[in-house]
Order: C-alpha cells, then structure tokens, then sequence
C-alpha cells in the first residue's frame, strides 16, 4: 500500500502545516548554532517534560517540512548534531542546523530524495490544493477533523471558544434525480461559494460528506456563530429562491458550553442540524 500512503500523506502535511510550530532560530539555538537565553532554557526543559520526543517530530518538521514518527525522530535528531559537529570541524566554521539537517538526510540517511529549495508560502499552497475536497475546494473531511483536534487542543490550553456550524442540503436527492448529477454538482459548488464568501477568514469551512458541509469558528461564541449561520441560510435560500429553489438546513455548537471533545461537539451540532430538519428544514438550530 505505498508505505501506508506515505505514511497518511505524511501525517497529513503533519496537522496542516503544524500551527504551533516552534521558532527556527529557536531550533537553531538548541542545536548549537548560538547560545540558549536562560528564558530560552528554561522554556525547551519545560517543552521536555510536558511533551517528551514529540519536540523533535516539531524540530524536525520546522527544518525539512517533513513528518517523522515520534519513535525515530530522537534518533535522527541526535544523528543531525552529530553530523553537524563532525562536518564543522573537518570545515573549520560553523554549520546552520538547516544544512546539516538536509545534508544528513539527504546524502547520509537518505531519507530525502532530490530535495529542492521552496519558499514557505509555495509549502502553505502546495499543502492546501492537497488537503480540500476537488468539486468544492473546501477542506476535505480529514483536514477538517485535524484542524477540530488542533481548536479542541487550543480550547483545552487556553480556554478559548470554539463553534462548529454543521449544515446539509434540503432534498439535494431531489435535485439528482429531477435535474441530473452534473446540476446536482453545478449546487454544490455554488452553495460551497457562498459558505466560503460568508465565512471570515479565521473560519475553517469544509466539505463533510455528500451534500453536507461544517464550519469551524475558533475563538467564537454561540451567538456569534448563530449570526453566521444565519448569513449562510439566507445567502443561500436568496440565491435560488428563482433558481431550483434549494436551501439548507443547520446546526450549531459551541465548546466547551455544550461539548469538550471533537467527537462531541460534531454529535451536539449534528443533533441539532436533525433538528432543523424535523422542524421544517431551512434553519438554524442551536444545540
């Protein structure tokens, strides 16, 4: 099976390019290239003891882009420096983590394959065409679950809100078999237009499954997120109100008022797009 799919699509791009990825000249500090502050110190001891080897899969994502399983990152860590230290002595001057890192992997470990030099933005673009849905171009349904985890982590450490707007398309099957699947995608497309339009820029807006779609909202309240989903019902009722007549359906949930879990808050705000539903389909319910 292709090495696992490459390993999950390398861990998926390691949890969408890794939001809370160390510093490079952080990184560049604990391998050696300049001293440690006492602050710096102190913090990398701290990062230690509360997530263990999981700092080097950070490192070693931060310098190659490249996702490494926890149980051999260490190993190829320590392999780096000291690699780094025996070619800086044969060179007689200092060597950037950077190049030693591509160097060892590359030419010693040959891990890396004809690596080539990238700008980050180019990386960030790259990784989003892999990662969304190809009719929609929202996020796909494994991004989206990834990006929840990282806002229930965020939630978790510093308390912050996090909402989630799950919708479906009233009688989308209707759509299908009065009109056939290539309208029944022309409304999916438009309707995932809208979605994104409406959303704010903070939003993650993805594709479920079918003719079902979710918004995360992090750092929202439930009203705040009532209001949105209430932009996003009307846009889409307006839009083809002359036009097939389609709406949607949607609900909304906020952690941590009614979940603290991603499984959770999926659940509550499905229950409560059912709901709309069972009350007569295009509207907002909130769990």
């Amino acid at each position: 099976m292709k090495k696992k799919q490459q390993r999950i699509v390398r861990k998926q791009l390691y949890e969408t390019l890794h939001p809370d990825r160390l510093p490079l000249d952080f990184i560049a500090a604990i391998a050696g290239d300049r001293e440690l502050t006492a602050e710096e110190r102190k913090s990398f001891e701290h990062l230690l003891t509360q997530h263990g080897d999981k700092i080097y899969v950070d490192m070693l994502f931060v310098l190659t882009h490249q996702y490494f399983p926890e149980e051999t990152a260490r190993q190829l860590w320590d392999n780096i420096i000291c690699h780094k230290k025996t070619m800086e002595t044969r060179l007689g001057r200092a060597l950037g983590i950077s190049v030693a890192a591509m160097d060892y992997l590359t030419n010693v470990d040959k891990v890396l394959e004809a690596p080539c030099v990238i700008s980050k933005r180019k990386i960030v673009e790259i990784a989003e065409i892999a990662l969304k849905d190809g009719l929609t171009q929202l996020f796909d349904v494994s991004t989206f679950r990834t990006k929840l985890g990282t806002e229930i982590k965020r939630y978790k450490r510093y308390g912050s809100e996090v909402s989630l707007i799950m919708m479906d398309i009233d009688d989308f099957k209707q759509v299908n078999d009065s009109y056939g699947h290539p309208e029944g995608d022309r409304v999916l497309s438009e309707i995932s237009t809208l979605i994104l339009k409406t959303a704010r820029d903070l939003d993650i807006c993805s594709r479920y499954g079918g003719e079902e779609f979710a918004v995360i909202l992090p750092q929202t309240g439930q009203q705040e997120a009532l209001r949105l989903a209430e932009r996003i019902r009307k846009r889409v009722e307006n839009r083809f109100k002359k036009d097939l007549n389609v709406t949607i359906s949607l609900g909304v949930a906020t952690c941590p008022r009614v979940a603290k879990s991603a499984e959770a808050l999926v659940s509550k705000a499905d229950k409560a797009l059912f709901q709309s539903k069972k009350r007569g389909k295009n509207r907002v319910t909130l769990s």
